[in-house]
């Protein structure tokens, strides 16, 4: 979900957001002020992506409007800075501590598969992911604001004259980005805890996965994601000690077959 969100703003801005997975923090910290605060983990999972869009949403217009123009190494400075300074706002309102939230009853037990014993929560987690890749795939293909997003990608001139505002255009790809890390964010707080260096956890794999599968494309992300999964998964328990080279060794094996990542192009 993350690694679809960055992909998603690349793919259609061109932008590279360093802080991407500071947002996907800042939505797991929202998630567990809302379930401390209300008891409920579905109202957090309906609040808190829509509450961090929103304030990317603000960070986008008063920010990164900017810079769309400009060269990818101005992106990458502005946004890591960005990336601190959330970061360091989060352990000022929250310290330095790591919070758990509790997954609702309904999700807590487990559940048998082939004699294997697995959670039901890694399956809702898996069962978001998916929902949200279809429905943002849906969006980008099968409809017509989809059409009108992906010609404001590439004719941004020619989106403008047919009267379309592309800047709102851009605002709303940037939000949709978001939306899905935050998801992301929510989701993840039951099962790995939310924790200040949660984003700095993320960020290399999601670029990772972004890379490899090819800058701009879903498909790509998608699968990358999944082949970085199991391989992190049989690495971790055959290879523990060596599990932090795992997605490297992904991401290299992929370049060497395809330079532009699996679904990249020569311009990317």
């Amino acid at each position: 979900m993350i690694a679809a969100g960055l992909t998603v703003v690349f793919g259609m801005l061109g932008f590279l957001n360093a802080a991407h997975t500071a947002f996907y923090m800042l939505a797991g910290y929202a998630a567990y002020a809302i379930v401390r605060h209300t008891g409920s983990f579905w109202l957090a999972l309906a609040l808190a992506p829509v509450i961090v869009a929103l304030i990317g949403v603000a960070v986008e217009r008063l920010l990164f409007t900017r810079l769309y123009r400009a060269s990818h190494a101005s992106q990458l400075l502005l946004t890591i800075g960005l990336a601190y300074i959330i970061a360091e706002g989060a352990k000022i309102i929250w310290g330095d501590s790591a919070f758990t939230v509790a997954p609702p009853p309904i999700l807590a037990g487990r559940f048998s598969l082939l004699g294997a014993t697995l959670p039901i929560y890694h399956l809702f987690i898996i069962s978001v992911a998916l929902v949200l890749l279809c429905v943002i795939s849906v969006l980008l293909v099968g409809t017509r604001l989809g059409m009108v997003v992906r010609a404001a990608a590439v004719y941004p001139e020619m989106v403008g004259a047919l009267g379309f505002k592309v800047r709102t255009i851009y605002t709303l790809v940037f939000a949709v980005g978001l939306f899905l890390a935050a998801c992301a964010g929510v989701v993840m707080a039951p099962l790995a805890g939310v924790y200040p260096g949660m984003a700095d956890d993320a960020l290399v794999q999601s670029f990772i996965i972004v890379v490899a599968g090819g800058l701009g494309s879903l498909p790509g992300a998608f699968i990358v994601a999944g082949l970085l999964g199991v391989v992190q998964g049989f690495g971790s328990v055959f290879f523990s000690s060596y599990a932090i080279f795992f997605p490297f060794i992904v991401l290299g094996g992929v370049l060497l077959v395809r330079p532009h990542g699996l679904f990249g192009g020569r311009a990317a």
